[in-house]
C-alpha cells in the first residue's frame, strides 16, 4: 500500500511550514507529514524551507543570522493569504510537543552538521517520541530523516546508525547508488519524473518514495510501478 506524506503540511491550502498547514494535513486524514529544518543564529532548530525568510515571511535575512525571538517576532501567514495574517515559524521542540499519532519525515535543510546532532538531541529528549525513531525497534519508525545534501546524509549515519533515512535524488545512477550502498541507506527518493521500472529494478533494494508532484492525475501511474510513499501538496483523498 502506498503512503501520501503531506508535503509541509497541506501547503496548498495553508502557508507551508506553518501549524495551520500540520493541522489542515491532519484534519484531511494525514498520517505522514514533511517539513524541513534549519538552525537559527541561537542555535534553535525552526521550521523552514528557504535559506532566507524573503518569500515565506514579512521579514528578509538568512535563517541563520536570525534568532529565534527575532524570527517568532515576524508573520508567516501573510504572504499566503491574509486569512493566515500572524502565523509564528514553528519550533521543532513544539512540534514534537503539539503533535502524537503521526508520522514525521524531517528533511534535514540546513547544512552545518551541528544540525544533524541538534535534531536528534531534542528527538532523544522527548519522553514520547525517543523510542519510535530506532529501526532496530520499529517495523516502521514514526520518524525518518532525509537530505538532498550527501554531508548531512553521512552525519546522520555517523551518529545515528540505527535511525531511517532516505536520499532525496534528481538523478539515479551509479554514484547515487554506490553512496546509498556504502552508507547502508534505508530508503531512496527520487524525482517522480524519473519513476519508472528501469529506474525501479535499480532501486528495488531500497524503499522508495517520490516527491515534486504537481497534479493530482500524476499519482495513479506511480502506483502501478511499486511506488512505496508520494509526498504531494494536496487533501485527502484522492
Amino acid at each position: 500500500m502506498t503512503y501520501f506524506v503531506a508535503h509541509r503540511g497541506l501547503s496548498s491550502k495553508a502557508p507551508e511550514n506553518t501549524y495551520k498547514a500540520f493541522d489542515l494535513a491532519i484534519l484531511n486524514g494525514s498520517k505522514y507529514i514533511e517539513f524541513d529544518v534549519q538552525l537559527t543564529k541561537d542555535k534553535k532548530v525552526v521550521i523552514i524551507h528557504d535559506e532566507t525568510i524573503d518569500r515565506t515571511s514579512n521579514g528578509s535575512g538568512k535563517v541563520k543570522s536570525k534568532t529565534l525571538k527575532e524570527l517568532l517576532s515576524l508573520d508567516f501567514g501573510s504572504w499566503f493569504s491574509n486569512f493566515y495574517k500572524g502565523c509564528k515559524i514553528p519550533l521543532f521542540s513544539d512540534v514534537l510537543e503539539k503533535y502524537k499519532n503521526i508520522n514525521f519525515v524531517v528533511e534535514i535543510k540546513g547544512k552545518e552538521e551541528e544540525l544533524v546532532q541538534e535534531v536528534l538531541r531534542i528527538i532523544l529528549s522527548n519522553n514520547y517520541w525517543k523510542s519510535k525513531i530506532y529501526t532496530s525497534e520499529n517495523l516502521t519508525p514514526n520518524i525518518t530523516f532525509c537530505s538532498f545534501l550527501p554531508d548531512q546524509i553521512i552525519s546522520l549515519r555517523k551518529f545515528y546508525k540505527d535511525v531511517f533515512v532516505w536520499f532525496l535524488v534528481k538523478k539515479i545512477d551509479n554514484d547515487i547508488l554506490k553512496f546509498s550502498n556504502d552508507l547502508n541507506l534505508d530508503g531512496i527518493s527520487p524525482y517522480y519524473k524519473l519513476i519508472n521500472k528501469k529506474n525501479m529494478l535499480l532501486i528495488r533494494n531500497y524503499h522508495t518514495s517520490c516527491w515534486g508532484l504537481q497534479k493530482r492525475e500524476e499519482v495513479k501511474p506511480l502506483l502501478g510501478l511499486g511506488i512505496e510513499g508520494v509526498t504531494v501538496d494536496w487533501s485527502y483523498p484522492f
